[in-house]
């Protein structure tokens, strides 16, 4: 039982931190034995459509000392400017859509100069299917994000919610935190969907998690032996994980919301989470 729990845990923070932005050690690749890191773009997109794939609105690089096994985060706002890997000027959620996933990787290897090594993507409908599998996750809403949002239908407080609820909830950002404070619900809600998981009566409820996860995730991570997973998720602790965000001005560019990134910044962010090593 004590096996399954962990497991449980592991696939549970790659889909919330995907979804909602943003997974820790859900797979962990075989890589060339010369690099000291493993980087995995994570990535959560919209559904897509006849005319577009979606656009990854959630966008996070985990990165995994092999050593030692401390674990970083970089997360990565959607209205970052950047160049698009064979295209042109635009924000960096949209490589997905101009694209694939190849796109996507390209731009946030030449914008960081940041090498990645695999990926794992999940839609946003994925998310709310877990959350509800579950039977919802609680989370504290805070009142000025549910004053404005009817779908939250009055919930404030600590308060249970459903996919639907949960995902509105995590991906709110028009309010004076913006993307700082839907990054911070990203979070909150990682500690929320492990709690749920671990309620006895939802460990039962874990094949059906791990068949939608296999359906649903999109990776080119190759598999691996739950004895691995085992190995590499003994004693982590979410709270020790380093985290930091790109960070810069936000200004409106012809009528359209754009994050400017602050280039030192952002290398001193790179280097303090071992991106390179």
């Amino acid at each position: 039982m004590q096996m399954n729990k962990k497991v449980v845990i592991l696939l549970l923070m790659g889909i919330i931190l995907l979804a909602a932005s943003l997974s820790y050690l859900l797979f962990i690749p075989q890589t060339n034995s010369s690099s000291e890191r493993i980087n995995i773009l994570f990535l959560g997109a919209d559904a897509r459509t006849p005319q577009t794939q979606g656009y990854t609105d959630s966008i996070n690089i985990l990165s995994i000392d092999k050593n030692t096994k401390e674990v970083s985060i970089l997360s990565i706002p959607r209205d970052t400017k950047v160049q698009i890997a064979g295209k042109g000027v635009d924000k960096i959620n949209s490589a997905y859509a101009y694209g694939d996933i190849n796109t996507t990787k390209e731009t946030v290897e030449n914008f960081l100069k940041v090498r990645i090594d695999y990926y794992v993507l999940v839609d946003f409908t994925d998310f709310k299917e877990m959350v509800d599998s579950l039977g919802g996750i609680t989370m504290n809403v805070e009142p000025h994000i549910s004053a404005v949002r009817p779908e939250l239908h009055g919930k404030t407080g600590v308060s249970k919610l459903t996919g639907d609820e949960a995902l509105i909830y995590v991906r709110f950002r028009q309010d004076s935190e913006s993307e700082g404070g839907r990054m911070k619900r990203h979070r909150e809600a990682i500690t929320a969907i492990i709690n749920e998981a671990l309620n006895p009566s939802n460990i039962l409820q874990a094949p059906t998690v791990l068949n939608q996860l296999r359906k649903n995730v999109k990776t080119d991570i190759p598999p691996l032996e739950t004895t691995v997973i085992e190995k590499l998720i003994t004693g982590f602790n979410i709270d020790n994980a380093k985290t930091g965000v790109v960070t810069g001005e936000y200004t409106h560019i012809n009528g359209i919301n754009y994050m400017i990134p602050d280039i030192n910044k952002t290398e001193k962010t790179i280097i303090d989470l071992g991106l390179r090593n």
